[in-house]
């Protein structure tokens, strides 16, 4: 069974962040190579959730993150491993050179702010 794959706002406004940049440091071909990252991503995560290396668990709950194909950026997603129904939420995105905060998968679970 395929999950629903939704975007926090956490998620969304690291993508903003990311394109203002491409758009200010590279050429045209780097904002659609990673927007077509973004969309392969979320086709993975809709049929496999547990793609990505496996970052944090809280109980049933999974952080996770997967390396996009063919740009340096990370996603990070959790859901809930016993809910086969459950959704697929992209929490973060980073540049493979960035600094990450501490994993903790139950800050995002626990908030509003996930948009499809």
């Amino acid at each position: 069974m395929a999950r629903r794959v939704r975007r926090h706002a956490d998620f969304l406004g690291d993508v903003s962040r990311q394109l203002a940049w491409l758009a200010r440091n590279r050429e045209t071909s780097w904002i659609d190579r990673f927007r077509t990252d973004l969309i392969r991503v979320t086709e993975l995560l809709d049929r496999y959730p547990a793609a990505g290396a496996l970052l944090e668990r809280q109980g049933a709950t999974v952080l996770r993150r997967v390396i996009l194909p063919s740009t340096p950026y990370v996603a990070w997603y959790v859901y809930d491993e016993e809910r086969a129904d459950g959704e697929v939420i992209l929490v973060r995105l980073f540049h493979a050179q960035q600094r990450r905060p501490a994993p903790d998968p139950s800050r995002w679970l626990s908030r509003t702010g996930d948009q499809d």
